[in-house]
């Protein structure tokens, strides 16, 4: 398998120490696409080796039902085997690796997982990698440490408040976000040219600012991130998937342009406007976005009307001219 992986609007960061099963089941009742369970720094040292259990029999009898990562041990913690050992099988999705340095860190997780595959009959590459690069060395390397490994298929650029990130890197949080812009917009970029499809933007922290949250994911959905780390709480998760899910009315402007592009090959004039072939390939790729979310074009609403098949450049040309001659 390799970056072929379904699109996650909502990751729950389930933050449950793991020493109560019946807490980490709650997980799997949210609306969110995808849940994690802890092994790091939540995850108390003393309450280690029942999390360990406790969160593979949960994967066990959930696993399957909706994605499921666990977030690890560092890539130079011994701890890491005992984890790895603990819930490699064939219900775990992926793990998220914190601290991410640099693409040596990602290698020496793919080889193990490759190892732990074996080990449990599991298919090989079936585990992907999510890195967590909470420093500023993390994401200045965004681009190799995707390169590292193609069980890299999703990637969280980690700028929330007062955190690790916010230590390495030296940004101040304001509600605006402003700091983080660059980082951000960074870490898609290295990201997607890496040939990863799903970045995955940070989560928000201000729990009493909604208002706050909806602001911040439209504009990370605007950079260019698919999905975002959620707190697990419903009101919040509702919000994320909502922003990161296309409206009907766009499928259904797409679903018409694409149709009549693909039907005349060709730039085409529709009410007026013209629109190029090369809009259509924009068109499905929004089209196969809100398919994975259950949202698809309206045959029943379609009402546009094509004026004129080819002729765009010439169309343009002539405007032009029309200009320069009443000037």
């Amino acid at each position: 398998m390799s970056r072929n992986r379904r699109p996650l609007r909502s990751i729950s960061l389930n933050l449950k120490e793991g020493n109560n099963i019946d807490e980490l089941r709650t997980a799997y009742g949210s609306k969110a696409d995808a849940v994690t369970h802890e092994l790091e720094d939540h995850c108390p040292a003393r309450f280690k080796d029942i999390a360990r259990r406790n969160i593979r029999q949960v994967i066990d009898e959930e696993g399957r039902t909706k994605p499921t990562f666990v977030r690890i041990s560092t890539a130079d913690n011994p701890g890491i085997l005992d984890d790895l050992e603990a819930i490699v099988c064939a219900g775990l999705y992926g793990v998220m690796l914190p601290k991410v340095q640099h693409e040596d860190d990602i290698r020496k997780v793919d080889y193990l997982l490759s190892l732990m595959e074996a080990r449990a009959g599991v298919e090989p590459g079936l585990i992907c990698i999510m890195p967590l690069p909470e420093t500023a060395e993390g994401h200045r390397r965004a681009y190799e440490i995707v390169k590292g490994s193609e069980r890299v298929e999703y990637m969280i650029s980690a700028t929330n408040a007062n955190g690790d990130p916010a230590r390495s890197i030296g940004y101040q949080w304001t509600r605006e976000c402003t700091e983080t812009l660059y980082i951000r917009e960074k870490l898609v970029l290295d990201t997607r040219a890496a040939g990863m499809q799903w970045p995955i933007c940070s989560n928000w922290n201000a729990m009493d600012d909604l208002e706050g949250l909806e602001n911040f994911i439209t504009q990370n959905r605007h950079i260019g991130y698919f999905g975002a780390i959620c707190t697990p709480e419903p009101t919040y998760i509702d919000i994320v998937n909502r922003i990161f899910t296309p409206s009907q009315q766009e499928i259904d402007f797409w679903g018409e342009i694409v149709s009549l592009q693909e039907q005349y090959d060709d730039d085409v004039k529709i009410d007026g406007k013209w629109y190029a072939r090369n809009r259509s390939q924009w068109g499905r790729l929004r089209l196969n976005l809100a398919a994975a979310f259950g949202v698809h074009p309206n045959s029943d609403r379609r009402k546009m009307t094509v004026e004129q098949v080819g002729g765009i450049v010439k169309a343009a040309e002539a405007e032009q001219m029309g200009r320069m001659g009443t000037a």
